[in-house]
């Protein structure tokens, strides 16, 4: 009903023109992906903590604080990478960095507790989310001025209904009762690592436009 109202109504909240510019559009499809996975990623890691290792909730708070804390330290200095590197450069290696993360746990984590096998892909993910979200969301500087305010509420609004919808095919791969409760977390991890990827593939196929290069070589805040 609301996608409807907003190609259909003479003033709705979301301009369609907005999805005009290719660069925007591609970031909206990109942070939606971004956030299922990082929903799933988060949500699905404290459960397997809880669930598969049987650690005490302290325990798993604990340790997943790595990830989280990884993505802190490199979400301050992705805006000076992006100056560096550009904001397409990390909005596609973001992503593959994250992609590390579960794909490292598919590879060497098993239903044995092995903390050490799980933390440097929790590390790893933390570093890419980092990179990744930032750029991401100052896409809403390649839309006119005037269209700039809308259009970061967009990209919030795309990046809170990953969010849902990760955490929903989370519950929903979880919640299933299974022999093999490794089978579910492991679908889960490849979830990740799909969403991801497709991602970083979206951002890829999408050139810098040209007001946001110029933005970049006039040192804008928002590169």
């Amino acid at each position: 009903m609301t996608v409807w109202r907003t190609f259909t109504h003479r003033s709705p909240l979301a301009e369609p023109d907005l999805f005009r510019s290719r660069p925007f559009t591609v970031a909206v499809i990109a942070l939606l992906l971004f956030w299922l996975s990082f929903a799933a990623w988060l949500l699905g890691t404290v459960l397997f903590f809880q669930n598969a290792w049987h650690y005490s909730t302290l325990q798993a708070g604990l340790a997943i604080a790595p990830g989280p804390l990884s993505a802190a330290i490199f979400a301050v200095s992705s805006g000076r990478l992006a100056g560096i590197f550009g904001r397409r450069a990390l909005a596609v290696t973001g992503p593959l960095f994250f992609a590390a993360g579960p794909a490292s746990w598919l590879i060497a984590v098993t239903a044995r507790p092995d903390y050490l096998a799980f933390l440097p892909g929790l590390i790893v993910a933390g570093i890419g989310s980092g990179l990744t979200q930032a750029p991401l969301l100052a896409s809403a500087s390649t839309l006119p001025p005037h269209r700039a305010t809308t259009g970061s509420a967009v990209l919030n609004m795309a990046r809170q209904v990953g969010s849902a919808l990760g955490v929903a095919v989370v519950v929903a791969l979880y919640a299933s009762p299974s022999p093999h409760a490794m089978t579910a977390f492991r679908r889960g991890w490849v979830l990740g690592v799909v969403a991801v990827l497709l991602a970083s593939a979206a951002s890829l196929v999408v050139r810098p436009s040209r007001a946001g290069v110029q933005a970049q070589r006039e040192g804008s805040p928002t590169s």
